[in-house]
């Protein structure tokens, strides 16, 4: 059994790292591409060496500039490194740009030279995620990745509705298993807890908001934006209490164009290693984001989240009420931060009982044997 995984973004290197781990310790032979859509060092790098993930035998050289021509060369060297390694099965995470090439590159690469039992079998790691909004490019990269894949990873039963619904279980090896972000907040519970990163920071235990924001709807209309950090500075002074801001370096950029003036209660800091970004978040009153995947990690920390987004993919935290969208209304925010304040939540196990990426692999080696049987 030979396998490649295709990653390069945070969240992609996060989930992978404790299947990479399992894939080294059963001694599978396996290979990494990194199409350097994060070519930040302080967004892609440092995760390799943390997970101690061993070093990608191909880097991408990909210009990032624009979809087209970073879906081009990335997609026409995937391919040729495919024709070279021959792999049985080809793995992505989620719903990025680089999930997309791999798959599509695997794809057609089955479409040139193999048939049937000869093919890439490509695996989707967190499927049958759906926000129902097609205006986010990640919306239509994680439908298009659903289709295109052999065997799909899904998180929870909402997520399996989902494919049901669009009539893509047919012909497919589909997975209820979890999420492997399940296994991390399991493995690093210990060093969360013991973490310094409040005293670093000179905060006190549930007496913050955390808050991530960076997405481009969210992030990239400076009067939008600006708005929206005066909104939460006025949240700040009525609460008393401050958000803490760890700034994605693409939106720092923005944030120095913008005159903002003083705001008192944002304060502004950079992106942190990822243990005290957690340790952060476990201690925090809430959060508020426009993430996807700190959706999941508040819910498994038992934190409240508040997600500045007219949409989620995480729809399975709203139903379970340890999550509220809110778009980009003040009124709105200041509600859903009144409602958890009078909650006390829990750790949720809905995505995982830490155990997710070894059950994933077990999975494919069953897969393989049958595989194997029949060729």
């Amino acid at each position: 059994m030979k396998i490649c995984i295709v990653l390069s973004t945070r969240p992609e290197i996060i989930k992978l790292a404790p299947l990479i781990k399992i894939l080294k310790e059963n001694k599978v032979n396996f290979f990494l591409i990194n199409t350097n859509q994060h070519y930040i060092k302080i967004m892609s790098d440092v995760f390799f060496d943390f997970f101690k993930i061993p070093k990608p035998r191909y880097n991408i050289k990909a210009i990032n500039k624009t979809y087209g021509s970073f879906f081009s060369k990335t997609i026409e060297n995937i391919e040729k490194i495919l024709f070279k390694e021959r792999p049985d099965y080809l793995i992505v995470q989620g719903d990025t740009n680089t999930a997309f090439a791999g798959c599509f590159a695997a794809s057609i690469f089955n479409r040139k030279y193999f048939e049937n039992l000869n093919k890439i079998k490509i695996a989707h790691v967190e499927a049958g995620l759906r926000s129902f909004d097609e205006r986010m490019p990640e919306e239509i990269n994680r439908r298009l990745i659903d289709q295109l894949s052999d065997i799909l990873f899904v998180p929870t039963k909402f997520d399996l509705d989902n494919l049901k619904k669009e009539r893509l279980l047919l012909n497919k090896k589909v997975y209820k298993v979890g999420n492997t972000i399940s296994d991390i907040i399991k493995k690093y519970s210990p060093k969360i807890k013991s973490n310094k990163i409040l005293k670093k920071l000179h905060l006190k235990k549930k007496q913050f908001y955390l808050m991530t924001l960076h997405r481009p709807e969210t992030v990239d209309d400076p009067k939008k934006f600006k708005k929206l950090i005066l909104a939460f500075n006025k949240l700040g002074k009525k609460f008393n209490k401050k958000f803490i801001f760890p700034t994605h370096p693409r939106t720092k950029k923005i944030i120095d164009k913008m005159r903002v003036g003083l705001v008192k209660y944002v304060e502004f800091i950079k992106p942190l290693e990822f243990i005290d970004f957690l340790s952060l978040m476990k201690n925090s009153k809430l959060v508020l984001t426009d993430s996807g995947g700190i959706q999941e990690e508040t819910s498994l920390l038992g934190v409240p989240c508040v997600t500045i987004r007219t949409t989620t993919e995480r729809q399975i935290t709203i139903k379970n009420k340890t999550n509220i969208i809110t778009g980009y209304d003040y009124k709105k925010i200041k509600a859903a931060i009144v409602y958890f304040l009078k909650k006390d939540l829990r750790p949720s196990s809905v995505f995982g009982n830490g155990k997710v990426s070894e059950l994933i692999f077990q999975k494919i080696k069953i897969l393989d044997k049958k595989k194997k049987k029949i060729t």
